[in-house]
């Protein structure tokens, strides 16, 4: 059996002898390509391996020649500095900015007043944002011992209207703020008022047995300062807040009349407190107490507001009646009608008079 087999096998390998020459051939090519492959993957590894090792070793050799040149980076910078930002510290973006180098910062110098009023302070911002003018009286107010609140001056003192609105033909009308307030103190879209609407409503609260208000017109802050300030009177003061420049608004016509009314904005109210050579102290309702303005920037403001104020002060003592003049009638009464007297000195002076 295993005879027949083999012979089989050889029978097959005479048929078949060239097509096995050919397999035979093509798989000793095959491996001559392998082995070709493989020397030149290796010696392409070797070469990178090499290449990479001497770049390692020119960094090495290169290194002291670096650092000499990082160490003369400062003496160049220190001979010619430059104006960009210095360079940001790894994992920040704050800049660096070494404290030495930055100018100290200067306030301005604090001024202290010649004479200064102590009025209580009410600051506005919270919960009056354009109730300047009832804040400031209710300062002056409690100046003069009266106990009264912002709220209570809003809400029942001041007398309030409406502000300028347009109509269909672009023309705008509104209420006269010398007359009342224009829109709600408690609101920021209110206006404001003038001096004749701030007395008009102290009016109603004092007592005129011992005190009086008027407005006063056209006087210099100087005068004010000399005539009120002097004799402890605070007065309330129409400027610009901050007193800026002041500057036109809206134009609108009186409502009921043909007259027409400019307002000048940003319009401020606040309490004059005191003075010095330079500029004046004010109970500012947007700032602090005693709050200094430059008389400069003061005055053209009080101007284009119409140099307006309000005086709150102690009433005049009123006159007293003048005596009564004696009569003839006492001399002709029978001398039994005169009071009794005890004495001849008082005697004397009844006959006397």
């Amino acid at each position: 059996m295993h005879n027949g087999k083999w012979g089989k096998f050889k029978r097959f390998c005479r048929q078949n002898q060239k097509a096995l020459g050919i397999a035979a051939g093509a798989l000793a090519l095959v491996l001559i390509c392998t082995a070709i492959t493989v020397v030149a993957v290796r010696r392409h590894r070797a070469a990178l391996e090499a290449e990479a090792a001497a770049r390692v070793e020119t960094a090495t050799t290169a290194a002291p020649t670096t650092t000499t040149e990082t160490t003369t980076i400062p003496e160049t910078t220190t001979e010619a500095p430059t104006t960009t930002e210095p360079p940001k510290p790894v994992g920040t973006t704050k800049p660096v900015a070494p404290e030495e180098t930055k100018p100290p910062k200067r306030e301005p110098p604090k001024q202290t007043a010649s004479v200064c009023l102590d009025v209580p302070y009410i600051n506005q911002r919270a919960k009056y944002p354009t109730g300047c003018e009832s804040v400031s009286a209710v300062m002056v107010m409690r100046y003069w011992g009266m106990n009264i609140s912002p709220e209570y001056f809003i809400d029942n003192l001041l007398a309030k209207g409406s502000v300028p609105v347009r109509d269909s033909t672009g023309t705008y009308f509104g209420d006269d703020p010398r007359k009342v307030f224009l829109g709600n103190p408690y609101s920021e879209l209110g206006w404001g008022c003038y001096a004749p609407v701030i007395v008009n409503a102290i009016n109603k609260y004092i007592d005129h047995d011992k005190f009086e208000v008027n407005a006063v017109y056209g006087l210099s802050p100087d005068t004010l300062c000399k005539r009120y300030i002097d004799n402890g009177i605070p007065v309330l003061f129409w400027a610009t807040a901050d007193m800026e420049p002041a500057e036109n608004g809206k134009t609108w016509y009186i409502n009921g009349t043909s007259e027409t009314f400019t307002w000048k904005r940003p319009m401020h109210c606040l309490v004059l407190v005191g003075y010095n050579d330079s500029g004046y102290f004010f109970n500012d309702p947007l700032q602090s107490k005693n709050f200094y303005y430059s008389k400069s920037s003061v005055t053209a403001a009080y101007n284009a507001l119409g140099r307006q104020a309000v005086i709150l002060q102690k009433a005049a003592p009123k006159p007293t009646d003048p005596p009564t003049t004696a009569t003839t009638e006492p001399t002709t009464l029978p001398e039994t009608t005169l009071p009794a007297t005890t004495g001849g000195e008082s005697t004397e002076s009844a006959a006397a008079s």
